[in-house]
């Protein structure tokens, strides 16, 4: 049935944390942000709503330990039923949240049963089937969506028929039929700039922890490139952005800086690429134009780079034009695990050199590290430890592996059995140890990689008395009952919290 489209309703759904870990990271979605610019350059009219910034305070415990942070559903409808849209989208990054954007689309349905529905995101690109049988969901976009989400709304209104399509799911006959996703944006300075204007920036400003803590109040996040080249075995991001690494030219790049600087006033950035400097020639000259312009960003990598790539000249440019991070994402200080487990391009000799070479001119240097790989031995994990104290980074970000749809690992513990036996999709949180092994269960993981953070952080306070005599005060000041038992649990007598 053919119908115009006049208004698009977008949705980054509420999530689910536990409860003694708040694992969220709110921050402006720049991806609606895109397409969002997108569709009002085709004159429609859009609204994005962040459920987890608009609800930021608002945390409801839905089973033990688990808590679900953001706006609650009714007032959701309440949003749909006044804005009246033609369409509802929502960004389903995550498996583990699917049921968070399944209310959105049912509610949807509750309030208009005319209202289309689409789910777009990390989720639905990698399993397109089961978001379909939602009867609530119309189609599902398939990795990134600029291009398609316009193609889509042609052939709702009439105008391109849905072979002309890619990348979309959609039903026929209630039969699920699936076009894959075989184009990809070749030139990404087309793409305008993320319409931040629709994604009520000042609800972020100051928040405590959004991908890492922040230097400065106004932050945003920035995205310069696309796609990635490399194999890891833990990762599913090739299946949203391909694996040919896309650029924006480094003068794009710019003109949006200035943009956020100047409408925004924003003072910090965070590249949220997942290869910034795979290509230091671009790279270098982005920094180049950052200091040239005199643009005086604070700035920081919070999804680790391209360590391959990475030299000491490149490493003065990130400094002299803000970085104060220099996050490694190294995943492992076993060089056989990284060659043949995670199969990631990266010398651990040349990384040291690099990293010791950062804290010589004064950045700091975070580690990022993956534990618990099949095939992975508890050596193998004490050398990643023993990798940290080295380089004297003695709070590493340790990711337990976890096995994502849409990854080889996934499928590796399908095929041998290794997932938990009363594993879920609900089990995919970043550290839920959802993986057996013949070497361990989730348990013994556990307990190897807690012990060895005990290690690391008293190997911390040994080179450093002082951090030892202010966190032992901070205890001490905040639960003065609990103080002796936190102190025996340190010395290593394992007494029950």
């Amino acid at each position: 049935m053919q119908r115009k489209i006049e208004k698009v309703l977008l949705f980054v759904p509420p999530a689910f944390t536990f409860k003694d870990r708040i694992d969220i990271n709110p921050l402006p979605p720049l991806g609606l942000g895109y397409l969002g610019a997108v569709l009002e350059n085709n004159g429609i009219e859009v609204k994005v709503v962040d459920c987890i910034v608009e609800g930021w305070h608002r945390r409801i415990e839905v089973e033990k330990n688990i808590l679900r942070i953001g706006l609650p559903f009714e007032k959701i409808e309440e949003i749909i039923r006044s804005y009246s849209p033609d369409i509802v989208g929502v960004n389903s990054l995550f498996t583990v949240q699917r049921k968070n954007a399944g209310e959105i689309y049912k509610i949807a349905k509750k309030v208009d049963k005319n209202i289309i529905s689409i789910a777009g995101g990390g989720h639905p690109t990698v399993m397109p089937e089961l978001v379909l049988s939602d009867e609530n969901v119309d189609y599902v976009v398939i990795g990134e969506g600029e291009d398609t989400i316009i193609d889509l709304i042609g052939v709702i209104e009439g105008e391109k028929n849905i072979s002309d399509l890619d990348g979309v799911g959609y039903k026929e006959n209630d039969k699920i039929k699936i076009i894959l996703k075989t184009k990809f944006i070749r030139d990404l300075d087309e793409i305008p700039f993320p319409a931040r204007h629709l994604l009520n920036m000042e609800k972020y400003i100051g928040l405590k922890d959004s991908h890492g803590t922040r230097r400065k109040e106004r932050f945003s996040p920035i995205v310069t490139s696309r796609g990635c080249p490399a194999r890891c075995s833990f990762c599913s991001a090739y299946r949203v952005w391909g694996r040919k690494y896309r650029t924006r030219s480094p003068e794009n790049v710019i003109s949006e800086m200035k943009q956020i600087k100047e409408k925004y006033g924003i003072e910090e950035l965070m590249f949220e690429d997942d290869n910034l400097t795979m290509n230091p020639i671009r790279a270098e000259r982005i920094f180049d134009l950052m200091i040239q312009e005199k643009l005086n960003f604070v700035w920081d990598t919070p999804n680790g780079v391209a360590v391959f790539a990475l030299n000491e000249r490149l490493i003065d440019k990130m400094k002299e034009s803000g970085c104060y991070t220099l996050n490694l994402a190294l995943e492992s200080g076993s060089q056989y695990v990284l060659d043949n487990i995670i199969k990631k391009p990266v010398r651990l000799d040349k990384a040291k050199t690099l990293a010791k070479y950062a804290k010589s001119i004064g950045l700091n240097v975070g580690l990022y590290l993956i534990m618990g790989l099949p095939g992975e031995t508890e050596l193998q994990i004490a050398e990643s430890f023993k990798l940290a104290k080295e380089l004297e980074i003695y709070s590493p970000f340790i990711s337990i592996a976890t096995p994502y749809p849409g990854t080889e690992l996934y499928e590796i513990c399908k095929k041998n059995n290794y997932l938990k036996s009363d594993f879920s999709l609900d089990d995919l949180f970043i550290k839920s140890y959802s993986i057996s092994t013949p070497a361990w269960d989730g348990e013994k993981l556990k307990r190897i990689v807690e012990k060895n953070c005990k290690v690391l952080t008293r190997d911390d306070y040994k080179k450093h008395p002082h951090k030892l005599f202010l966190n032992a005060l901070r205890v001490l000041f905040r639960n003065p009952l609990k103080f002796p038992q936190k102190v025996l649990n340190f010395l290593g007598f394992n007494l029950k919290r």
